[in-house]
């Protein structure tokens, strides 16, 4: 009776073969936001604040891109246990479609609304000195972070379709290298380290 509802060895085994490899991934992603917001602090505290109220902003626009992918997800993930290649390369081309969308409208937003979306979040400063300061900071930041969306948009494309094919370590694994080139990267430039510039 009990079996019926616990299940198999072979079950959790397969369950875990995907679940663990997708946790890890889901750890890093969230990882390299909070190594960019501790190294950045490292430098001051209003650089922080800006980058921290732009990683706010920036999480909405990666959740509707999740959402998207994930509800063309259920049908790929079908689709891959029917073996039905064609069905999967029309899931593809939604996630594709509707992901250059979305990362439009989201560029679009950022680059008109940018600023006003961080002044929302500095309503509450004491000193207008201190939340321009902050703005200034979050503005740089959200410049820099705009290339990145579209190769964002692409890579979640591939990762999610990998993932619903049941291949999963191949996106853990482009989550650690990525992981790795970033702290390389914030050592380098902001901190100006190997003769680069100091960017902060």
């Amino acid at each position: 009776m009990l079996r019926r509802y616990i299940g198999t060895k072979e079950f959790y085994k397969s369950v875990m073969a995907v679940a663990v490899p997708i946790m890890i991934q889901n750890f890093i992603t969230n990882f390299v936001g909070m190594l960019d917001n501790i190294m950045v602090g490292q430098v001051g505290t209003a650089q922080m604040s800006g980058v921290s109220i732009v990683n706010q902003i920036l999480f909405v626009f990666y959740l509707c891109l999740f959402g998207a992918t994930s509800g063309a997800g259920i049908f790929t993930a079908q689709f891959a246990g029917n073996r039905d290649s064609e069905g999967i390369r029309h899931t593809f081309r939604y996630k594709a479609a509707v992901s250059l969308v979305i990362t439009a409208v989201g560029t679009a937003v950022f680059v008109f609304f940018g600023s006003g979306l961080i002044d929302r979040f500095l309503q509450g400063e004491d000193t207008a000195g201190e939340a321009d300061k902050y703005l200034a900071f979050g503005e740089d930041y959200l410049r820099v972070m705009l290339i990145g969306l579209l190769p964002f948009a692409v890579s979640n494309i591939y990762s999610s379709t990998l993932r619903e094919n049941g291949e999963t370590v191949v996106p853990m694994a482009a989550g650690i290298a990525a992981v790795i080139v970033n702290l390389f990267l914030n050592w380098v430039l902001i901190f100006g380290n190997l003769g680069a510039p100091k960017l902060g």
